[in-house]
């Protein structure tokens, strides 16, 4: 049996949290907020994403790994395999003047960023994060944030994120969702570390039947809810650090690329939250 917390979010009748914020001119790191829910937000450069849809070819292969390069763990590499890899991740400190983690649009730290995570100065919390997004295709803003922010729970955290899913502009709906610490099967399909993270949609039950998906495991929560990712540190391997899968509506595409940009970026900053302290 899968292992879990309640989901301690809205009720499915309440509507979801809005946008955490939205920005045609964001200020630089340097720049001091006036208010709590106004943190920094430094100067990146985005590529911006298609018009949301379901793509021939998926921004993410539906299973991947985090490989070790050669730049002291400053930068990853994201991919299906270690050769040729889909997307660089840097990382960096807070005196930088740079984000503390940038996914960026392609399997180089010199390409634009596709997203990138940020510890907000004014939430008083280390294992919170913002996450800066694309805007919306047709928006004429530079970018939007999401906060991602960590929720104490019984016996472990959660961590939890609200983004618009969808796949087209007539059903795009904000949603929640929570990444939960799991010993369960889904996890164990990795093949990686005994423990590790499953991400548990909040919106009702799974609706996906198994032979839709690849998956080897059941994409529902020991509470009727739909998993739609999960990610584990990899074992007994040198150049592998971590391995991720999507699963159920997460892997059928119908959630859409911006919830998927979000999945990965959340996984990814947890992944660094527990190696580093940004």
């Amino acid at each position: 049996m899968d292992d879990h917390d309640e989901l301690r979010t809205h009720s499915p009748n309440e509507d979801p949290p809005p946008p955490y914020s939205q920005s045609s001119n964001p200020p630089g790191p340097g720049t001091t907020s006036s208010s709590a829910t106004q943190p920094q937000k430094p100067q990146i450069q985005h590529q911006l994403l298609p018009r949301a849809s379901v793509h021939t070819t998926p921004l993410f292969p539906l299973s991947w790994n985090l490989y070790r390069s050669q730049s002291l763990g400053r930068v990853l590499m994201l991919g299906a395999q270690e050769t040729g890899p889909l997307y660089a991740v840097s990382q960096h400190s807070g005196w930088s003047g740079k984000p503390h983690m940038i996914l960026h649009s392609g399997p180089s730290d010199t390409l634009p960023a596709l997203a990138a995570g940020i510890r907000p100065a004014t939430l008083g919390e280390a294992q919170h994060s913002i996450i800066i997004l694309p805007p919306l295709p047709g928006s004429s803003l530079d970018s939007s944030q999401e906060l991602f922010r960590a929720h104490a729970g019984r016996p472990r955290v959660t961590f939890r994120f609200t983004v618009v899913v969808g796949t087209e502009p007539s059903s795009w709906r904000r949603e929640t969702f929570e990444w939960r610490h799991s010993y369960g099967d889904a996890v164990a399909s990795l093949d990686g570390a005994r423990d590790g993270w499953k991400l548990v949609r909040s919106a009702g039950v799974s609706s996906v039947s198994p032979s839709n998906t690849s998956s080897p495991v059941s994409a529902t929560s020991s509470d009727g809810h739909e998993l739609v990712a999960v990610w584990a540190y990899a074992r007994f391997s040198l150049s592998k650090a971590m391995k991720f899968r999507f699963l159920g509506s997460g892997e059928t595409g119908a959630l859409g690329d911006r919830w998927a940009i979000m999945a990965v970026m959340t996984a990814l900053r947890m992944f660094q939250w527990q190696n580093t302290s940004s």
